[in-house]
């Protein structure tokens, strides 16, 4: 009798030690109900989607395994982050043009796999400090060469394609997609004069063959601030912008954050 009153008492220390080492690290534990998704266990918790994504190295977020234990973190959303109740007649486009919010950044912190069809009542989350990114030229969008590979127009080499090139006559205004920092501002190679603008979240916006510079290296822009003309320098067939954005150094299509008409 002593012996197994000793097994239980080392079985509810065992637990508690558990969970003590988990609330000191700042965790704490949700299983997955059927039909939950991870948006809705971040609007519970009040934490952001990819602090959930994150601490439990979920490849997809639009798959989650109902029984699943995960690892909830206790980290508060901030003042600035608010959460809006979907309403018959929304779509992701028509709530982020009334958050000044771009419509693919909501579906990827919301972990939305079609943005077509949205469920009434459903909570999405709003970040009002991560506007998406904008047109970096006012003129209307014409792409001359799409993003990935292509036979190189000047080399003939079959290669990858960084960015996109916009059709624009030398001189034409360009602005900084987003608000950061610029991180370079002059020549790299057949890129010829290009301006470089760090973000948050571990983005960078690039903008090729400029005539002429208009920021500095250490300079803050806000988003829409012209940073340059559009010219020809560089290994160019003609005046075009040349814009890129990248996410941790690795270029991402430029159609995934604005819309090309």
């Amino acid at each position: 009798m002593k012996r197994r009153l000793i097994y239980i008492l080392i079985a509810v220390l065992s637990v508690v030690t558990l969970f003590g080492t988990a609330f000191a690290a700042g965790v704490q534990q949700h299983l997955v109900q059927k039909g939950e998704t991870l948006s809705e266990i971040a609007q519970k918790y009040q934490v952001p989607l990819k602090s959930i994504i994150q601490a439990n190295s979920i490849k997809s977020a639009h798959r989650i395994r109902t029984g699943r234990t995960l690892r909830i973190p206790r980290e508060a959303l901030t003042f600035e982050d608010s959460w809006y109740k979907v309403q018959p007649g929304d779509t992701l486009f028509s709530i982020g043009r009334r958050h000044n919010v771009e419509w693919r950044d909501l579906q990827r912190i919301n972990g939305i796999s079609s943005p077509r069809s949205l469920q009434i009542g459903r909570m999405i989350r709003i970040s009002e400090r991560a506007p998406g990114f904008g047109k970096p030229l006012r003129v209307p969008l014409v792409v001359t060469s799409k993003y990935g590979y292509r036979p190189h127009p000047v080399t003939g080499r079959y290669q990858h394609h960084a960015g996109i090139d916009f059709r624009a006559a030398t001189g034409t205004r360009v602005y900084a997609s987003k608000a950061g920092r610029v991180i370079f501002a002059g020549r790299r190679g057949g890129y010829g004069k290009i301006v470089g603008i760090e973000h948050e979240g571990n983005f960078t916006t690039w903008y090729g063959h400029l005539s002429r510079i208009r920021v500095k290296v250490g300079q803050t822009v806000s988003q829409g601030r012209v940073i340059g003309l559009s010219g020809n320098t560089g290994i160019s067939t003609g005046p075009h912008l040349h814009f890129e954005i990248r996410y941790k150094g690795r270029s991402e299509k430029p159609t995934k954050y604005i819309t090309i008409p």
